[in-house]
């Protein structure tokens, strides 16, 4: 039986809290049930299969839900404590890349993957996206080419965890503003608002405050 295509829903809020309750409630008013998987990497002959409820959603953030975003602030029925987005949060910054790369293959606390890895190594793709900023800054121009992916070809092309956040956008705008953009893999929305959070505060730090710029 042919799968019906997943439903579209575009969202444009001021509210970040509003914004996530918005996408819950299209995923349980309009999602569709799909199974999805692959082969296991480790054993390709095990085919792996997870029921989830599909959609595809396009959020626009701005105004006050950028503030919240930067103050780190999560809809009170989020599956996330205060505390667990704090220590989540730290994955994001040099020195938990630094303990993470020096944990043994197999360790229970070295996730396959860490996103601050994937956009600083081998190749630093923050440094070089501040770089660009800066310049197109210092000529006054925008540009679409200011942008990091966590994808590896050699590591993902088989990987059965390969990353939920494949690319980082900035535009800039003009004025000391940009625009930010990011494209998902893997669409949980009870993920959405930890890693929003902690990857706002990772590109202020590293690419936006350096160049004194605003989303």
């Amino acid at each position: 039986m042919k799968n019906p295509l997943t439903p579209i829903n575009v969202i444009n809020e001021t509210s970040f809290h509003r914004a996530w309750q918005r996408a819950a409630a299209f995923i349980d008013e309009k999602g569709i049930d799909r199974v999805i998987g692959g082969p296991k990497e480790d054993d390709p002959e095990i085919i792996e299969k997870k029921s989830i409820r599909d959609s595809r959603q396009l959020i626009i953030l701005t105004g006050d839900a950028i503030t919240q975003m930067k103050k780190r602030e999560m809809h009170l029925m989020f599956p996330f404590g205060p505390k667990q987005l704090d220590e989540y949060c730290l994955q994001f910054d040099w020195p938990y890349l630094v303990y993470w790369q020096k944990l043994p293959v197999g360790d229970g606390h070295r996730f396959k993957y860490i996103y601050f890895d994937r956009l600083v190594f081998p190749f630093d793709q923050l440094k070089a996206m501040k770089i660009n900023l800066a310049e197109q800054i210092k000529v006054q121009i925008s540009s679409n080419r200011t942008q990091a992916t966590t994808w590896q070809r050699q590591r993902d092309a088989f990987n059965d965890e390969p990353p939920c956040l494949q690319r980082i956008q900035i535009m800039y705008l003009g004025e000391g503003m940009v625009d930010v953009a990011w494209d998902w893999r893997s669409r949980d929305i009870n993920a959405w608002q930890s890693n929003k959070n902690c990857l706002t505060a990772m590109i202020y730090r590293e690419v936006l405050t350096p160049n004194n710029c605003e989303i």
